[in-house]
């Protein structure tokens, strides 16, 4: 038996021969894919645990379709960019994550769903006694009820009525919002690209841009943009330029379920990082043009939270 590189889990190792590399099994992790190289250095010295365990959390939440992206030594020093949106997770945050999995994992009201320490990562919890503490305070607010197993942490979890009625609440979260948060390069080169398409297409659906170097403030700079995005109804993430920041600020976004549109011009899409570019990405390259796609894409997106999903 092996030992998982991210979490120190028992893991189960498979080698696929068409692309020398190894598939993982990790009851942490979920299931993941390295290169034989990956396999073999490991990770980085400069990865510290926390920054493992929460890449652990960002694996086990992967989309299914994302199993099969190969993990390689250069996905590894990109590991502090694609962690950085869960760094700042609060605790209420995570109990909110915690909530909305339930409910989501529900096909209907009284299912049971099976919750155990290693689903730690899963909400972003940096141990499995943070898990216990967040289900303990909700058991305590009645909003779960767990079938506990002795020597087992967690157990068969329902979500019950006020924990529905919770999850509801969290659903609306930002709905009566006219802002909408722009993260993008500040380039003075993309100035009509904001000056004439993201601008006039958030206006003309009823919503006002909101873009932090154009925000008069006495705040630290990180400290507005957390802000902005949480009082934000979607955000519009342009990835031309390819900065750190516009990840960071997507996926910090993305991991509250606030709505993501994501944009990129055209000929840097196979630039993008590993991590989003299987998402639906908007490719302008003219702005006249980008204009009417980003209208479309807005009026999408209203229509579709008001479904309560989440793009």
């Amino acid at each position: 038996m092996s030992k998982c590189i991210f979490c120190n889990s028992n893991v189960e190792m498979e080698g696929i021969r068409t692309n020398k590399s190894q598939r993982c099994n990790c009851p942490t992790c979920g299931e993941y894919i390295l290169s034989m190289e990956a396999f073999q250095d490991g990770l980085p010295g400069t990865i510290t645990q926390e920054d493992k365990i929460l890449f652990s959390g960002y694996l086990r939440n992967r989309p299914i379709e994302d199993k099969n992206e190969l993990i390689t030594n250069a996905i590894f020093y990109q590991i502090p960019n694609i962690i950085a949106p869960y760094q700042r997770l609060t605790v209420l945050e995570k109990i909110h994550k915690y909530v909305c999995f339930l409910a989501e994992s529900s096909v209907h009201i009284g299912q049971e769903v099976e919750i155990d320490g290693a689903d730690h990562t899963r909400f972003f919890c940096k141990n499995t006694e943070e898990l216990v503490k967040i289900i303990e305070y909700l058991e305590q607010k009645l909003l779960i009820e767990v079938n506990h197993e002795v020597g087992r942490i967690g157990g068969k979890t329902v979500l019950t009525v006020d924990g529905w009625e919770k999850y509801e609440k969290l659903k609306e979260i930002n709905l009566d919002s006219k802002k909408v948060f722009i993260a993008m390069n500040f380039d003075s080169v993309l100035k009509p690209v904001f000056d004439d398409a993201i601008y006039p297409a958030c206006e003309e659906c009823g919503f006002k841009a909101i873009r932090i170097d154009k925000e008069e403030h006495n705040e630290k700079i990180c400290d507005k943009i957390i802000a902005g995005i949480k009082e934000s109804k979607f955000l519009i993430a342009d990835f031309t330029g390819q900065k750190q920041g516009v990840y960071f600020e997507a996926g910090y976004a993305y991991g509250l379920s606030i709505p993501v549109i994501w944009t990129c011009r055209r000929g840097e899409e196979t630039e993008l990082h590993f991590d989003t570019r299987q998402y639906n990405h908007i490719i302008w390259d003219d702005v006249d043009a980008f204009k009417i796609q980003l209208i479309d894409r807005i009026k999408a997106t209203i229509k579709w939270r008001k479904n309560g999903s989440h793009i």
